[in-house]
């Protein structure tokens, strides 16, 4: 096969599979500004009329949850990616910089962690939250994933590249452990920080099984839970597709500021691991 069949066949593949990742994405954001009665008739084309009403109808409807759900969702996924990052940063710094009795073995048996299903924890973290009253609080949504074992071993992967020398120089300066953490160390490893900051933001904003299972009050869910129930009232199959397309062009946009915002340390992380000392 020459260079040019090649060349074609390649472009054909990725011409099909960015389409395949597109247009369900344009379809979704044509349809949110269409009637129902459109978006029956028409759910391919472009709309014969441009409304906004979809949006101004997600406010209100069934008074105003929607928004309250929309804020908890970016309350609990912004401090949850937080304490996520703090606590694997901290972690991470421990196991790669330190030496301490039982170090490599801890570190396998938080890897192994891992293997075991998120689901299989579900029932033991409900028993246990529902002992100290905690269920149905932003609290279980938060606090049972901080230790995150993926991000620590990114993280710790990081920093086994930075050089030793880097921490001896500020110590001799008479720096502490804490300022060398965050003087130091953290600026390093910001391009992975960055990048573990969209995955992690990511995986919370789109939890739909922890909070589904976990609680049971509409005002403390998150909204990718809120969202699939939409129903109009008069039918329990009555469910208003056109605000289902705006509430998910809505609850999309978070996810595209948090990327450019932290798109640079993204594409930076791309060489983690590829200076070693």
């Amino acid at each position: 096969m020459s260079k040019a069949i090649k060349k074609v066949t390649l472009s054909v593949l990725l011409t099909f599979f960015a389409a395949a990742a597109v247009v369900p994405i344009l379809l979704m954001l044509v349809n949110s500004f269409k009637t129902g009665s459109e978006l029956a008739k028409n759910a391919w084309g472009i709309p014969s009329f441009w409304t906004f009403s979809n949006y101004a109808s997600l406010v209100s409807f069934n008074s105003g949850i929607l928004v309250r759900t929309f804020l908890n969702s970016v309350f609990v996924s912004v401090v949850y990616t937080l304490l996520t990052l703090i606590v694997s940063s901290l972690a991470a710094f421990a196991f790669s910089k330190y030496s301490f009795k039982g170090k490599n073995v801890i570190f396998i048996f938080l890897l192994a962690t891992m293997m075991i299903p998120v689901e299989i924890t579900i029932p033991a973290i409900y028993l246990m939250f529902s002992k100290v009253h905690m269920l149905n609080t932003y609290s279980v949504q938060i606090f049972p994933g901080i230790a995150n074992v993926f991000c620590l071993f990114m993280l710790k992967q990081y920093m086994d590249s930075l050089p030793n020398s880097l921490l001896e120089a500020a110590r001799l300066d008479g720096a502490g452990d804490i300022s060398i953490y965050q003087k130091v160390v953290l600026p390093l490893v910001s391009p992975a920080i960055g990048a573990l900051a969209i995955l992690t933001f990511l995986g919370k904003w789109n939890d739909y099984l922890w909070p589904s299972m976990l609680l049971t009050r509409t005002e403390v869910m998150p909204i990718m839970v809120v969202l699939p129930t939409l129903n109009t009232g008069n039918s329990q199959w009555s469910t208003p597709w056109e605000l289902v397309m705006a509430g998910c062009v809505i609850v999309t946009l978070p996810l595209i500021i948090v990327f450019f915002i932290f798109q640079d340390q993204f594409m930076s992380s791309v060489t983690i691991g590829a200076v070693k000392e």
